[in-house]
């Protein structure tokens, strides 16, 4: 995994062939764990973005 951070304060991430899945599965299983109520909306959210994002096209 390499991290790079941005002067904005924003970060990107690159992940090698074998950490996508891994990510995959730890965002599938980040929207359940205990949040506080006023986000659990945002989290469920971002994990659906990123999930969605990562999922490969079927031909």
């Amino acid at each position: 995994m390499e991290v790079a951070r941005e002067p904005s304060g924003g970060v990107r991430i690159t992940l090698d062939a074998r950490e996508v899945p891994l990510l995959r599965y730890a965002l599938e299983r980040a929207s359940l764990i205990d949040t506080p109520a006023n986000q659990q909306a945002a989290i469920a959210n971002f994990c659906a973005r990123v999930l969605e994002s990562l999922s490969v096209p079927r031909p």
